[in-house]
């Protein structure tokens, strides 16, 4: 599907609406309380008779004006021009893209002002999230999740919001099912604020439509489940999206696009991957374990360029996949790109850029994953990044993409950055943590990665690996020798 996207322009786009339109007409949904059933997108038309929420907003004492771009790394906090020399060392290593780094750098003199600025995340509370970078430089947030009375844990993320606001110089926008004045505190707020995503899409847009009239908005979805609720998070997302869009002038939208996808790529990565698949330190190991898993494992990065139909060149295609995350996974985050794709193309500036495999609770506390993260940086330019450190660099891009006229996001520019097809949106301002500009498919280094970390990881590996080596020759002379 992406090859064929690849063909042209009109490849893609048609690929993409074809493909929004196909779930949206084609996934059945019951009204709650109700045994009305409809397409989602029946059900969507009709939003306007669906109701709305009520609005809570609270605003943060910080001092107003900006601050400085901080990235947290490895115990310190990058800032100024640490900052902008870490950058620089991302991407001469190729754990980042060039352009990635220069957009960053581009927020990272002086103060950082976001006042003036709306950002609604859909999955305000998501680890991977921009929520604290933008309350922390004045942005206002518009936070859409889970209802607070559904239990503990929601109640807890709801606190956090509310702490994270008042101390910020910031402020956020709530949904309630009650007027915020018959709340006289914190937990009466909490026991009516939220809505549910994937019962309520209808009055979440009709709420959306209502709110700051008149404003930009900038529209992020950052939810996440497992399996099939993944896939159901994302279409009534979508559906959010789409209605803003059409119905809601001046508003832009943002994804976090994950590296294990299929992705158009830079050249420059391109070749980068071509020549770490050439000889370096390990490679004959590395030749070894290829041929005994018969081609399995270390499976070769680059792939064949793209011819593009029209004598309109070539690309380049990264296969990211990781058939460990499933179809639901997969089928997610590909409408997420079809969303961007039609948004690109109608004029509306779409942030939606690669960001790297990160260690958060939930990866890592899937034991294999938590392993394989371990090994991984052995394979050069491998970086796995915290979950701070991403959330910086992310909503970095995303306020260098929304502030800065001249952005690659914004297809004003489109004809200056030869963007021709929409799926070259994704090869710009790339996090990928190395893995465009490795030598080996993502997919195809998980069982190796987990060798690599229990025999000592990335380091110590090919030291272990030889002085076992020499172990066994000397155990072997040493036999050879009794005869």
């Amino acid at each position: 599907m992406v090859k064929l996207s690849a063909l042209s322009p009109e490849n893609a786009l048609a690929v993409a609406r074809a493909g929004a339109d196909y779930m949206h007409n084609n996934f059945e949904f019951i009204e709650p309380g109700t045994n009305n059933k409809s397409t989602f997108a029946e059900y969507m038309a009709a939003a306007s008779t669906k109701g709305s929420f009520e609005t809570g907003i609270i605003n943060g004492n910080g001092a107003k004006g900006g601050k400085p771009l901080v990235v947290p790394y490895k115990g310190s906090e990058l800032t100024g021009p640490t900052l902008k020399k870490q950058l620089q060392k991302w991407a001469q290593y190729g754990t980042m893209e060039p352009d990635a780094a220069m957009t960053i750098s581009s927020v990272a003199t002086g103060n950082l002002d976001l006042s003036g600025k709306t950002f609604v995340l859909i999955g305000a509370g998501s680890a991977m999230g921009p929520f604290t970078k933008l309350l922390e430089h004045g942005a206002t947030v518009v936070c859409i999740d889970i209802p607070g009375v559904w239990g503990e844990r929601p109640a807890a993320m709801w606190k956090r919001i509310f702490e994270t606001a008042r101390k910020s110089s910031g402020r956020i926008i709530f949904p309630l099912s009650v007027p915020q004045s018959q709340c006289s505190n914190d937990d009466e707020l909490i026991r009516k604020i939220g809505c549910n995503l994937t019962e309520q899409p209808a009055q979440i847009l009709n709420w959306l439509l209502s709110i700051l009239p008149g404003e930009p908005l900038t529209v992020g979805n950052y939810t996440y489940l497992d399996g099939d609720m993944h896939v159901k998070l994302s279409l009534a997302a979508d559906g959010i999206l789409k209605g803003l869009t059409e119905k809601r002038p001046k508003t832009s939208i943002a994804f976090l696009c994950t590296p294990t996808d299929i992705h158009v790529t830079t050249d420059p990565a391109h070749a980068a991957a071509k020549a770490n698949y050439g000889f370096h330190p390990g490679r004959l190991l590395e030749g070894l374990v290829q041929v005994l898993s018969f081609g399995k494992l270390l499976q070769k990065n680059a792939l064949p360029p793209i011819t593009c139909e029209g004598n309109n060149g070539t690309l380049k295609l990264v296969d990211g996949i990781s058939v460990a995350q499933g179809p639901n996974y997969a089928i997610a985050k590909r409408l997420q790109h079809w969303r961007a794709m039609i948004a690109y193309d109608s004029n509306i500036t779409v942030s939606s850029h690669i960001a790297p495999s990160t260690a958060t609770i939930s990866v890592v506390s899937n034991r294999t994953f938590g392993w394989a993260y371990g090994g991984m940086p052995y394979f050069k330019p491998y970086e796995i990044f915290h979950q701070d450190t991403t959330n910086a660099l992310m909503a970095a891009i995303l306020a260098a993409n929304i502030t800065q006229a001249d952005s690659k996001a914004n297809p004003a520019n489109r004809t200056k950055y030869a963007i021709k097809n929409t799926l070259e949106l994704f090869k710009y301002n790339s996090v990928h943590g190395g893995m465009w500009r490795a030598a080996y498919k993502a997919d195809s280094i998980g069982e190796m990665s987990v060798f690599i970390h229990f025999l000592g990881g990335p380091k110590l590996f090919l030291p272990v690996v030889a002085i076992i080596f020499i172990g066994i020759v000397a155990g072997i002379l040493k036999v050879l020798g009794k005869f």
